[in-house]
């Protein structure tokens, strides 16, 4: 599993530099997850980096819980929170795998763009299902980068970075499917880094 905490706190003050570069497909990931949040609901927000996706659930949640491992990447995306004067959030260390919620905890899960860090995201996903509501959502946004080269990932790469899997949509879609959990649907924004929105109804 790539998903270490030391990497990414050394890497935490650039990580909004790398969301701006793509931030055509930011912005409208960011649209996507409002609209999805349920009015007044409670969220999760697992390996929430700088907090971009839990900032934009708290438009319309009661309560986002947003969690990384990284402590440096916790404290920008607080700072964000401040600065935007969200008070619906909180800020928790937690690990993806091993969460410590009772099952059916939360309207909607987040887990973006994490997902292709992991050696067994299924492992992951089945966690994120666990604690989902029954009628609730599981957000999956994840970037595509089979087969591409790409200057900000090469960037990242310099300083470590190695993805444990490099997905194309139909191949991200069949794991998510071969996780045996609800029914999936999914959607691509295209941009310098496409993302798959993948989302897993319950």
């Amino acid at each position: 599993m790539f998903y270490k905490r030391d990497f990414w706190d050394k890497t935490a003050e650039f990580y909004d530099f790398a969301e701006a570069f793509n931030g055509k497909v930011y912005r409208k990931m960011t649209s996507v997850v409002k609209k999805l949040t349920r009015e007044g609901g409670a969220v999760l927000d697992c390996a929430a980096g700088t907090g971009e996706l839990s900032l934009a659930a708290a438009e319309k949640a009661g309560a986002v819980v947003c969690t990384d491992r990284s402590e440096k990447m916790l404290k920008i995306a607080e700072k964000k929170a401040k600065a935007s004067r969200k008070e619906n959030i909180r800020f928790e260390e937690r690990d993806i795998f091993h969460l410590y919620d009772g099952d059916e905890s939360y309207d909607t899960v987040i887990a973006g763009n994490v997902l292709h860090l992991l050696s067994c995201p299924e492992k992951a996903v089945k966690e994120l299902y666990r604690v989902t509501k029954k009628g609730g959502r599981l957000l999956l946004p994840t970037f595509m980068t089979g087969g591409k080269r790409m200057i900000s990932i090469e960037f990242y790469k310099l300083l470590g970075f190695k993805a444990e899997r490099e997905y194309v949509p139909l191949d991200y879609i069949e794991m998510l499917k071969g996780c045996g959990v609800g029914r999936v649907k999914a959607r691509v924004i295209y941009g310098k880094i496409p993302c798959c929105f993948a989302v897993i109804y319950k």
